[in-house]
Parts: structure tokens; C-alpha cells; sequence
């Protein structure tokens, strides 16, 4: 059975039978700590914080309400741990106490002026759930209405998992013609698309999705630089792999090529830069050329690779006249200009500890 807990200050007590009839209504079971539905365990140790927190990671959905007073262990604890949990929830407010807060937020700007202490609370809470960082939801309800909103989130929420459902099992229906990418339409193509750059899956099945996208060179740039993105090395590596394939020839100009030299440079991933090397010769000289002059040549594997790279491109170098541009990025791998990190921290260390010349 669904599990949904009701977290708030003591005055929730006043939504405890609405919420109790919609749940149970909705097939639920709720759970209140006035109902004493909060899973504990009574010892020499015993926490409220902990039984709440606990209750919180066993609840299937938290119902966060706003009545007219503040609760530390709510907001303090049980949000925390929903937010550490990634448990779904939602957060209700009652009408006139989402008013009176915004007018007191942007009347008063300085919070310490704000006297009492749980208006002052309800003033910080309100501004942290709807700030930048969190830019959460916040549903408003009327005494008499909270059970009526209560349904309609809960049947929004539902319909938004449904249609996580769906997009899921449109990813399994692509998933099963991956080996044979010539029979994939463009749903299934899009499917693909969604499948490779969402960070939650699995990285075996998001490389697999970049390999039959790169196949039908179906990807286009707006994918493929959100690919370069990623944070997971394997897709990153794997993108840069099959960069020809993924883009389409008229898409790969010097502001996409210069766009995947920045992002090789900050990556941890050394071995990035060293892929994207060869990748952008292959691609286009010329505009690998110019690229390189932003590339970063700390490294000496990243040098002897970007020789090695326009080695092999001589010919084509000497027929589309880059000789010249070719010979000031080979300057650059012999006389490397900057030093990062512990070398360059070590070098000013040394020249500052060492005796001064007494010649």
C-alpha cells in the first residue's frame, strides 16, 4: 500500500482528517504523528529527530504543510532527509499564510526586524524553499480545501510518473533495434536521444544509444555538445570517439570545434584532450588549426599527441596551404608557455626558497 506522510508543525493536526479521507480515498495509508504513525524506538537514546528522519526514508511520499506555525524537526529534518533521499514530496501552503510571508518578505528587508520568532522562521523558510538553489513548488490551500488540493497533487504527480512510464518503455521499445539502427524511425530516434542524455541511467545503455545515433548520424550539435557535457568519462569519451559520425558535416564549424577544446581543457579527464585531438584533424584541418591555438599543451602526452596528429595530416596540410598555421602549433608543443597546478605552485616555490646569486 502507498505510504504518504503528512510532515508540518503541531497545527497540522487541523488537515489531519482531510488528509486522512483523500489518502485512504486515493488507495494511500496515511501516516501523522499525531496518529502516532511515526515508526520509533524507545530507548535511553531515543531522537525525535532520528524517528522522524527514519519515518521519512520509509514513507513511499511526504505531504510538507504550511499552517500558520513552524516546526524545526519538519524543515530542519524530515525535508533534509527527504532532499538527502531523493523521496518525492510536496509542499503545501495555507492561503492566507503565503500572503501575510510574501508581503512581510518584501516589505522587510532586514529579517531581525521581523520581532516575533515563528514569523521571522516562516519568513526564512518560504524565501530558502523558493530560492535559487531549491526553486521549489509551493501549492496553496484554503481551510476546507486542503483534502480538494491534496487530490489534485497527488493525481498531477501521479500523471507525471505515468508519463515517466511511457517515455521509459518508449526507450526499451528503440533499445530492442539497436542492432539494427537502419529500422529505427524517428520516434524511436528520439527516444534514443532522450535515453543517451539523461545522467540518471545506466552508462552501459547511454553509450549504446550514442553508438546507433552516431550510426544514423542523428545526433545534431545542440545533443552532442550536451554529450561533451556529461559527467559520466565513459559517454564523454565515447561522444569524442565518434564525433565525426555524431555531427553532420555542415554542423562542425570553428565555434563548435573551439567549444570542444574548452571543454577538454577542464576536464579532469586528461585523456579527453588526447582523443579530441586526432578527432578534430580528421574532421577538419583548418578549422582544427585554428582550434588548437586556445588548446591547452601542459601536458607532454598531450603535446606528443598533437604532433603525432598533424604528422599524419601532412599532406593535407601542404595542399590547403596551412603550413604555416600547422608550424605555429608545433611552436607551441616544443615551447610550452604555462604551467598549472602543483608544477607551476613548485616552480614559484623554488625561485622564492633559493639563495640569491652571490655573483
Amino acid at each position: 500500500m502507498l505510504k504518504i506522510m503528512l510532515c508540518g508543525a503541531a497545527d497540522t493536526e487541523r488537515l489531519r482528517e482531510e488528509f486522512t479521507r483523500t489518502v485512504l480515498a486515493f488507495g494511500g495509508e496515511p501516516w501523522h504523528f499525531v496518529s502516532g504513525h511515526i515508526l520509533h524506538l524507545n530507548n535511553a537514546q531515543s531522537s525525535w529527530q532520528e524517528n522522524s528522519a527514519y519515518t521519512v526514508e520509509r514513507a513511499d511520499l511526504c505531504v510538507f504543510a504550511i499552517v500558520e506555525r513552524y516546526g524545526e524537526i519538519t524543515w530542519k529534518t524530515e525535508l533534509r532527509r527527504a532532499l538527502a533521499a531523493g523521496k518525492p514530496f510536496l509542499v503545501l501552503c495555507l492561503n492566507e499564510t503565503r500572503q501575510k510571508y510574501l508581503t512581510l518578505r518584501t516589505a522587510i528587508s532586514d529579517r531581525s526586524a521581523i520581532t516575533d520568532p515563528n514569523e521571522r522562521e516562516l519568513v526564512d523558510l518560504l524565501s530558502e524553499l523558493e530560492s535559487e538553489q531549491l526553486q521549489m513548488t509551493i501549492a496553496s490551500f484554503g481551510y476546507g480545501t486542503f483534502g480538494e488540493e491534496l487530490r489534485h497533487q497527488l493525481t498531477a504527480l501521479f500523471t507525471l510518473l505515468l508519463n515517466q512510464q511511457e517515455k521509459r518503455n518508449r526507450r526499451a521499445a528503440a533499445a530492442r533495434l539497436l542492432h539494427l539502427p537502419a529500422r529505427l524511425g524517428m520516434a524511436d530516434l528520439v527516444a534514443l536521444t532522450e535515453l543517451a542524455l539523461d545522467e540518471t541511467e545506466e552508462k552501459t545503455s547511454r553509450k549504446r544509444a550514442i553508438r546507433a545515433l552516431a550510426d544514423r548520424r542523428a545526433a545534431g550539435e545542440d545533443t552532442v555538445r550536451a554529450l561533451l557535457a556529461s559527467t559520466e568519462q565513459g559517454v564523454q569519451r565515447l561522444t569524442v570517439q565518434l564525433l565525426p559520425d555524431l555531427m553532420a558535416d555542415d554542423e562542425a564549424d570553428r565555434d563548435f570545434f573551439d567549444h570542444c577544446v574548452e571543454i577538454a581543457n577542464h576536464s579532469d579527464d586528461v585523456g579527453l584532450l588526447r582523443r579530441l585531438i586526432p578527432v578534430l584533424t580528421q574532421m577538419d584541418i583548418a578549422a582544427a588549426l585554428q582550434s588548437f591555438e586556445s588548446l591547452d599543451v601542459t601536458e607532454i602526452g598531450t603535446r606528443r599527441r598533437l604532433a603525432d596528429a598533424l604528422e599524419a595530416a601532412e599532406d593535407e596540410i601542404r595542399q590547403a596551404g596551412l603550413t604555416a598555421e600547422a608550424a605555429a602549433v608545433l611552436d607551441r608543443c616544443l615551447t610550452p608557455t604555462s604551467e598549472r597546478g602543483w608544477l607551476a605552485r613548485c616552480r614559484e616555490l623554488r625561485d622564492r626558497l633559493r639563495p640569491p646569486d652571490p655573483t
